[in-house]
């Protein structure tokens, strides 16, 4: 079978198309012929070598992949031959192996798919449930009426517009664009703010009573401490990942300075379920419920496996409005 690793870091020219033998399933595994694969930030995290979490090398990347069972190993019989499925990297403990033709899994892993959800919408699944663990997890016990969704063009943010409007909240993305500021509008957002041209604190100020319940931020960087300044009372920053570096002033001493407001920041990842797997499971099924029930992830582009390096390159380049997705 065809299948893309890395055998060092660096940037997309380190990743390989290559020959792998195809898997079989041992007993209790099945074996999933791929229609579809996500590509997701954290293959890139692995790629350039800044994940947190690196595998040995060489290692077959990919942590998403819907498509149906092709055969069953001794002892397997949760799943009809044919059937459709979809599989998560947090099922098969994080070990990658997606980024290929097929793959070989504990039948306990995939997720069946209802007809109403295509294998090319399904490689959003875990962009959803990442949407729902922070919104009803990560920044419980905050009621949000106004939410602050950064970045809210790409794969996760999209997915956090349909999640927090279903939740009952006003949203307001921010991008790095005009055609992207309409992009989110679009897709739901009450109001979009383009970062490069408009102050986003002042703007959410201008826009909300008391500024925002929650604050979605994926970026930190040295700018984060401003973002205390638009939490509303008893509001929350949930910051799930720092594509920015890590904020640079004191944020104590931040919090204290808009102590009138007793804002919280809450640091998330979703290693935090490794070994809880319950609310994870109940966030992966919701957004399974939520797809079939109608709501269409933004696919932002459909790429070839064998050109993996340009479905980085495009990740890279923040161009892509909504999820990149590659086709065996």
């Amino acid at each position: 079978m065809k299948a893309v690793q890395i055998s060092r870091v660096g940037g997309s020219e380190v990743l390989e198309y290559v020959d792998r033998p195809t898997p079989q399933p041992g007993p209790g595994e099945v074996l999933v012929k791929a229609e579809a694969i996500g590509v997701n930030y954290f293959d890139l995290l692995i790629r350039t070598g800044r994940y947190r979490w690196m595998p040995a090398l060489p290692f077959v990347l990919g942590n998403e992949m819907s498509g149906h069972v092709i055969a069953a190993g001794p002892g397997a019989t949760r799943f009809k031959l044919g059937q459709r499925v979809f599989i998560a990297g947090y099922d098969i403990n994080n070990r990658g192996g997606l980024y290929a033709q097929y793959a070989a899994v504990p039948e306990a892993a995939p997720w069946p798919l209802p007809d109403q959800v295509s294998a090319e919408a399904a490689t959003a699944l875990t962009n959803y449930q990442l949407a729902h663990i922070l919104m009803h997890h990560a920044a419980r016990g905050v009621k949000a009426e106004n939410v602050v969704v950064y970045g809210a063009a790409g794969g996760v943010g999209t997915a956090l517009i349909d999640v927090a409007r279903k939740a009952g909240a006003t949203v307001i993305g921010t991008a790095g664009s005009a055609a992207k500021c309409q992009f989110v509008r679009e897709r739901g957002a009450a109001h979009a703010i383009d970062y490069n041209t408009q102050n986003v604190v002042e703007r959410v100020n201008a826009l909300t009573p008391h500024g925002a319940d929650i604050v979605f931020d994926h970026v930190a960087g040295k700018a984060f401490t401003e973002g205390l300044k638009m939490v509303a009372p008893l509001g929350m920053i949930v910051s799930y990942a720092v594509l920015g570096g890590a904020p640079e002033d004191d944020l104590f001493k931040a919090m204290r300075a808009n102590i009138e407001q007793s804002p919280a920041v809450r640091c998330f990842t979703m290693h935090t379920y490794d070994h809880m797997p319950g609310p994870r499971s109940e966030a992966m099924q919701a957004a399974i419920d939520l797809l079939a029930g109608g709501v269409k992830p933004a696919i932002a582009a459909t790429i070839p496996l064998a050109e993996a390096a340009r479905a980085h390159d495009l990740v890279e380049s923040r161009q892509a409005m909504g999820k990149i997705v590659l086709k065996p």
